[in-house]
């Protein structure tokens, strides 16, 4: 019986994907330091010895991305397909894209791409009909929002990550001036009250 592979099941995609590695899974698998029979063998459904684990996938995908195969997370969209998520890439922040200006450009550009979305989606439904055409259009639009957004929010996160580790350095002496009053060095204490004789002539010691 021939098995219908899908694009849709993540167990497909990890199949289709080995397959199309360049030289195929026989050098897939030397590549993963396997053999392979049994990278085949883990890659067949309905194997019952063998199986695909989780890090053998994650594995196959990280050798594909290396090599700029397009499929390369496939399997890893199918899966969260499943689990009704989205996958969106984690952007690289450079030093220079944690000024002031960079974060609100980021914000700026995430806001644009929004906008245009949303007069797109205007658009097409205003005619109060939304053809397949329509939505084939509108939808790159708002796929192109999340990047957008997480490469803003990803800003965010390490120029706080930063900050905070920069603060952290002199964290002790803020502290130690905000008690003194604000002053770097703390004030002299204050002197004690002077000596005074008592009624039956001993020395009294202000407290």
């Amino acid at each position: 019986m021939t098995y219908h592979y899908g694009e849709t099941n993540q167990h497909d995609c990890i199949y289709n994907l080995a397959r199309q590695y360049p030289g195929g899974i026989e050098a897939l698998a030397l590549r993963l330091g396997t053999t392979a029979k049994l990278l085949r063998k883990k890659l067949t459904p309905g194997e019952v010895r063998n199986h695909l684990s989780f890090e053998d996938a994650t594995a196959i995908m990280e050798v594909c991305q290396a090599i700029g195969m397009a499929d390369a997370l496939a399997p890893l969209h199918a899966t969260a397909f499943r689990l009704g998520q989205i996958n969106v890439p984690i952007p690289e922040v450079e030093r220079g894209d944690l000024t002031q200006e960079a974060i609100h450009t980021a914000a700026v550009g995430a806001m644009r791409q929004l906008a245009e979305a949303m007069a797109a989606s205007s658009d097409a439904l205003i005619d109060d009909n939304l053809t397949a055409k329509e939505l084939a259009d509108i939808e790159p639009k708002i796929r192109g929002i999340l990047p957008l957004v997480c490469s803003w929010l990803e800003r965010m996160r390490v120029r706080a990550q930063n900050d905070g580790a920069g603060r952290g350095i002199f964290k002790g002496v803020f502290a130690r001036c905000r008690r003194a009053g604000g002053h770097h060095v703390p004030p002299m204490p204050a002197p004690s009250a002077p000596s005074r004789p008592a009624a039956d002539g001993r020395v009294d010691v202000g407290q």
